[in-house]
């Protein structure tokens, strides 16, 4: 079956291709009529515009570029979701770039969305290393707006929108030490970004305002995966007991639960554990996981108005939205005596 063109339907109507492309914009110099009978044209042929050939003259393509680090982590399929919907009910389609986490994939997953002319982009970092951030500068250069959600690079002059994630550590360790908890251990990945220090330094923050001891030997580093947490908790049993455990993500926790559970060890009874984002799962589990929840919604919604209100206003300043985190408490956690 051949494809129905606006020709065609400028044929059917008896009116120019000019006046029809008008009138299936809506441009107010068609008349009513006229424009009334193109749209009824048009819904009998079947006529369906190609929106890309039709940008092809304007300067925005109404693409969105969304690079997104892991989406085993139903953390980053949640915004996905959320940010795909935002940017439909707003006109604009989103192109997804799966980085693993690489700085690398991530560089390549840049470049496409500047060959594909992207008007904007949205970036959830790395928790890998800090990158060299030129292909970073690229965009800028090149006059596509770009933002930061969940995290941010140090040092890159980028607007961005996250949970307070320090502030949200800092409620969970207050929380357990005024249980009585006292041998905290805290799973995060790379140190050096904001995404794992500004955790820690809710944690720290709430040690220091307890007046209670601490040991840098209670931080441990690994990957922010099932497996991560998995094989984390694997060290910290075999060469200590302590009051409890905190992942910096849930599904981190889950394999902190799931390594205790092998080892005999009763949570909370033995030993407290609790996570961070809460997910669905946190609260289907056979213990629900005590967690810190990040406001998803606002935090999506937030970051596809700022990215638009960038493309109109490139010259705005680059700020930080700090959204608030609430503690949500569960059966993973208990007082100690």
């Amino acid at each position: 079956m051949a494809t129905i063109t606006i020709k065609d339907v400028a044929k059917s109507a008896r009116v120019s291709v000019g006046t029809a492309s008008m009138a299936l914009n809506g441009h107010e110099k068609v008349k009513p009529n006229t424009r009334k009978r193109v749209l009824a044209v048009a819904e009998e042929l079947g006529y369906h515009p190609n929106k890309y050939a039709r940008l092809l003259n304007s300067k925005q393509t109404k693409v969105i570029g969304l690079s997104i680090t892991d989406i085993t982590n139903p953390f980053f399929g949640i915004i996905i979701d959320m940010v795909e919907a935002e940017l439909s009910g707003r006109g604009y389609d989103t192109m997804l770039g799966i980085t693993k986490g690489s700085i690398s994939k991530e560089k390549e997953t840049i470049h496409k969305f500047i060959e594909m002319q992207a008007d904007g982009v949205i970036i959830v970092p790395s928790h890998k290393q800090a990158p060299d951030t030129a292909y970073l500068r690229n965009l800028r250069s090149r006059g596509i707006p770009f933002c930061f959600i969940t995290a941010y690079y140090t040092g890159v002059n980028a607007p961005c929108v996250m949970t307070d994630l320090s502030a949200g550590s800092y409620q969970l360790t207050r929380y357990l030490l005024e249980t009585g908890h006292r041998k905290i251990f805290y799973i995060v990945a790379n140190q050096k970004i904001p995404v794992s220090n500004l955790r820690v330094e809710g944690y720290l923050a709430a040690y220091r305002e307890a007046a209670c001891s601490f040991s840098p030997e209670w931080i441990i580093i690994s990957e922010p995966t099932f497996q991560g947490g998995y094989e984390a908790t694997g060290q910290i049993v075999k060469k200590s007991r302590p009051d409890a455990i905190l992942a910096m993500n849930d599904i981190m926790a889950m394999g902190v639960l799931k390594q205790l559970k092998e080892h005999n060890l009763r949570v909370p009874e033995d030993i407290s554990v609790a996570g961070y984002d809460d997910l669905l799962y946190a609260s289907l589990l056979e213990t629900a996981l005590t967690t810190v929840r990040q406001p998803m919604e606002q935090m999506c919604k937030k970051a596809v108005e700022l990215i638009l209100d960038r493309i109109g206003n490139p010259g705005e300043i680059d700020e930080k939205i700090l959204l608030r985190p609430e503690l949500i408490l569960r059966s993973s956690t208990m007082a100690r005596k």
